[in-house]
């Protein structure tokens, strides 16, 4: 029994190769479930979350949040408010993903759990890296994304990504002393990424 945390940059394949592991260990898969969990912790609409995460932009609408008390800003815009707070934040996403892990049996793709779960014993973390050429590929084959659009996804994909994981966890999120294991899809198949990381867990489905 165990749980599994898959870090990953955009179009890394994190969710095909989290899909894989789910159904040939039998566990949870975790990934917009605990999205959704959290915008109702904080009484937001998933888009306002999604904003959040994907936006600096939200660092300026928190400036307001200091001036007018959040039942203010509640009886203003109602539940889907358009301040989230980043501690606020932070402190529902990691309650949650402490929740998940609790369950045990599970693969958590994303959401900065690598790091929230750092310090427990039975969660194993990995990270996915690839090319930029690779990315570019897997988001237009896999993703749909056309080829025109799909270096600029990826590039305004990987500023949020960091500002996000930045705000989270600070500058050390990304360390490489976070993780059990690294994995280049670029130079191995999600497929056998999957193969690596199923005989280090050591708990196979047959």
């Amino acid at each position: 029994m165990a749980v599994i945390s898959v870090y990953e940059n955009f179009a890394s394949g994190g969710r095909d190769l989290g899909r894989i592991l789910a159904k040939n260990l039998g566990y949870q898969y975790v990934d917009k479930s605990l999205f959704q969990e959290i915008a109702e912790a904080l009484h937001v609409s998933e888009g306002t979350l999604e904003s959040f995460e994907k936006s600096r932009q939200y660092r300026i609408s928190n400036i307001f949040s200091n001036l007018f008390s959040r039942g203010y800003i509640q009886r203003i815009v109602g539940y889907d408010k358009s301040v989230v707070e980043e501690k606020e934040y932070q402190n529902s996403l990691e309650r949650l993903v402490l929740s998940v892990a609790e369950e045990d049996d599970a693969v958590i793709i994303g959401r900065a759990s690598h790091y929230f779960l750092r310090d427990r014993k039975n969660c194993f973390r990995f990270r996915l890296v690839a090319s930029v050429d690779f990315r570019l590929r897997y988001a237009v084959d896999k993703l749909g994304i056309s080829p025109d659009q799909a270096q600029r996804l990826i590039e305004r994909r990987d500023r949020n990504h960091e500002w996000f994981h930045r705000s989270v966890c600070g500058d050390n999120y990304d360390s490489p002393l976070l993780f059990h294991l690294t994995l280049n899809t670029g130079l191995i198949s999600i497929k056998q990424a999957a193969g690596i990381i199923l005989s280090l867990v050591g708990t196979t489905k047959k």
